[in-house]
């Protein structure tokens, strides 16, 4: 290389160094910023949204409100979670790109009078906090200005979505607030009159019964279902809001009997929950009404929601079918159309013990065991048969699958499956069954006999699906140069 070439070259080098050293970590000449009043949470008292949306949010005591700006003293409960998620939005608005700062160019961007959204966020004595939003940006966020200024910013993030909502957006929409583990007992009353009440343990699975309720023969009550119910309570939310006319007793079923749901609370407080018609098998689409105690607002609820928090006394029976400790369990011995299969525990270790022939190519996987132990432990039926079924009738004396779960230093629980019970609901099976743990007749799906046909296949080693590593392999280990693979195996089993 020439000798001014390598002069050349150092010389430019020297300048570089230069310029890094010395160049400010941001320039900022010329830059345009969108620069917004500081925001501080604490201290904000008022949302206005007006434009393309109308919304008025204050702050009221701890909690805010919502109305429409053209009826300000119809006044809403609003949900703090979404004003705080705004705030939240808000305070991510830093340097967002500049776009543009041509007036005719507003439209465009739905950031003129006619389109944009305008939002104010009033905090005391501060500087309000005042923004237009246009229509989302490419960046996955919205174009926004200030209000005054003509500058055109692409923010991303969540702000658009934060803030564009009506009054009813706004709203508050869960009924009740309260804290699960708070709830000491719940009282259900039904239209038809029963009255069932549950008491909270110190657990979540130790619900039970009041003392002294009169039960079915052979009833087993499910601390599970109960617990259920109590976290739906405390977890609901209304799909929708019944005004005027809608919402009066008349129409929603709610000056008539009908079904509530009271929450006790340890403190002596109590919720009281009212709901109101359930649509009928025609019209099973049509939300039902509820109520709570204090709180002048009807809501809507779906018809399963409000399904499920319509319970009766046969709806806390425990349908399932074992009732063990999985650890526990020493032999399980599986039935359905074929030759038994016997899986026994020997120590710590699963061995299948039946059949004694096995398929061609079969390799047993004992973590299967523990698999089936635990489909077997949440066996639910779907109902108990009501009436009296002999045997015979029920196809029961010769089975058409049979599971039997020995447990250590208790009676071997069983499970017999028979025919068809009539009257199953449109496009399912279900089977006649027995168990053990009671003497009723429950009706189960018949999927339960289908999966035990499996046979010995339950306990087959399954083969890792395609582009899953194996056993002491790396998945993408064949790209490699041979000697690198070799190595990193070796490494591999070494470790295993």
């Amino acid at each position: 290389m020439k000798r001014g070439t390598l002069i050349a070259l150092g010389a430019f080098a020297v300048l570089l160094v230069l310029v890094l050293a010395t160049r400010e970590p941001q320039v900022s000449v010329g830059v345009r910023k969108l620069e917004l009043p500081k925001l501080d949470k604490a201290q904000v008292t008022a949302l206005e949204l007006t434009g393309a949306r109308s919304a008025t949010l204050r702050k009221e005591g701890e909690g805010w409100t919502v109305a429409d700006p053209g009826k300000p003293d119809v006044k809403y409960p609003a949900d703090d979670s979404q004003v705080s998620a705004v705030l939240d939005a808000l305070s991510q608005v830093k340097n967002p790109d500049f776009v543009t700062e041509r007036a005719e160019k507003l439209a465009e961007y739905e950031l003129d009078d006619a389109k944009g959204l305008k939002l104010k966020v009033l905090q005391g004595s501060a500087p309000a906090v005042e923004l237009v939003l246009g229509k989302a940006a490419r960046n996955g966020g919205v174009y926004v200005r200030k209000a005054g200024s003509n500058e055109v910013f692409a923010q991303p993030g969540w702000l658009d979505g934060a803030v564009r909502k009506d009054v009813k957006g706004w709203r508050k929409r869960r009924l009740v607030t309260l804290e699960l583990d708070k709830v000491s007992q719940l009282i259900l009353r039904s239209k038809e009159g029963e009255s069932v009440t549950l008491k909270a343990g110190a657990n979540s699975d130790e619900w039970s019964l009041a003392e002294g309720t009169p039960t079915p023969e052979g009833f087993r009550f499910s601390a599970s279902v109960a617990q259920q119910l109590a976290q739906q309570l405390t977890g609901l939310y209304a799909q929708d809001f019944l005004e005027g006319e809608a919402a009066a007793d008349a129409a929603t079923g709610l000056g008539e009997a009908h079904d509530t749901l009271e929450a006790q609370l340890e403190d002596g407080k109590k919720v009281v929950l009212h709901l109101g018609r359930q649509p009928d098998s025609k019209d099973g689409a049509s939300p039902v009404a509820a109520r709570v105690d204090g709180d002048p607002q009807v809501y809507q609820l779906s018809p399963y929601v409000a399904s499920q928090l319509r319970k009766r006394l046969v709806d806390f029976r425990d349908l399932g079918l074992f009732r063990f400790e999985p650890q526990k369990v020493t032999k399980l011995k599986l039935q359905a159309g074929g030759k038994p299969v016997v899986v026994t525990k020997e120590g710590e270790t699963w061995k299948l013990t039946e059949p004694a022939k096995l398929p061609a190519g079969f390799e047993f996987d004992a973590s299967q065991v523990d698999l089936q132990l635990a489909w077997l432990r949440g066996l639910r039926a779907t109902r108990v048969v009501e009436g009296a079924v002999t045997e015979g009738q029920a196809g029961l004396a010769s089975p058409a699958a049979l599971v039997e779960v020995t447990v250590q230093g208790e009676p071997v629980q069983t499970l017999k499956l028979g025919r068809e019970v009539p009257g199953a609901a449109s496009g399912t099976k279900d089977l006649y069954a027995r168990t053990t743990l009671d003497g009723l007749t429950y009706a189960v799906g018949d999927g339960v006999r289908a999966r035990l046909a499996q046979g010995v296949d339950l306990f087959k080693r399954r083969t890792p699906p395609p582009g899953l590593a194996g056993a002491g392999q790396l998945q993408g280990l064949e790209s490699l140069p041979p000697d690198v693979r070799k190595q990193l195996e070796s490494q591999l089993r070494t470790i295993q």
